[in-house]
């Protein structure tokens, strides 16, 4: 037995899957449109303008430096060699005998030449060696008490240096007499006490070294 639905019975449509089947369809069309663009791309013409013929075109020219002139090269004069002098001889005078006329006038004497005048040697101011003082003034040295007491005897020898006035610059001992209070006494007269002749050189006085012995005894 059929039964017949009444009009209100009639199936009611889904939202949710009409939105499916919807969805569905948008993503297969945009698959087709991927799939179709490369075609209408090649097939599309290029609507670029194309670029205008060029009326005339302008080459830059890079300014070129001048090339520096060639040096000329200046003629070689060539110098005369300079002529050398002649050598001139000096006319040598001439000795005429003297004539005398039954003895009315003398002969004059014939003169020499008068050569150049010596040349004086240059002057030396070092100091004499070994040279031979004279005393001026000499007083004997005081005879030194220790000496006395010791009973010590003996003779000093000493290298002095006279200035040019005499006075003694430098005294130094060359033999010892054997004991120290005798030297020392006897450098010490002749440093304060005495005086020499200056000894000469050309008619100069100069400094001079020489030996000078000093003799202690007590007899």
């Amino acid at each position: 037995m059929v039964r017949t639905l009444p009009s209100q019975a009639q199936t009611r449509l889904d939202p949710s899957r009409i939105l499916a089947t919807s969805f569905a369809l948008a993503v297969h069309a945009l698959a087709l449109l991927v799939l179709l663009l490369p075609l209408t791309q090649a097939s599309l013409p290029d609507l670029r303008p194309e670029p205008a013929p060029e009326r005339w075109k302008v080459e830059r020219v890079l300014p070129v430096a001048p090339l520096p002139p060639k040096p000329v090269e200046q003629p070689r004069t060539q110098v005369p060699p300079r002529p050398q002098p002649a050598a001139v001889q000096t006319p040598q005078p001439l000795r005429m005998p003297a004539v005398v006329d039954h003895g009315s006038l003398p002969a004059d004497p014939a003169t020499d030449a008068i050569g150049p005048p010596d040349i004086a040697p240059a002057w030396d101011p070092s100091p004499l060696q070994g040279a031979e003082l004279r005393y001026a003034v000499a007083p004997p040295p005081p005879y030194p008490r220790e000496a006395l007491r010791a009973g010590a005897e003996g003779t000093v020898l000493l290298r002095v240096l006279v200035d040019t006035d005499g006075r003694p610059l430098e005294v130094s001992i060359e033999r010892s007499s054997g004991h120290r209070s005798l030297d020392r006494e006897a450098v010490r007269q002749v440093q304060r006490s005495w005086t020499f002749e200056p000894a000469m050189r050309d008619g100069r006085a100069v400094q001079a070294w020489g030996l000078v012995p000093i003799g202690f005894s007590l007899q």
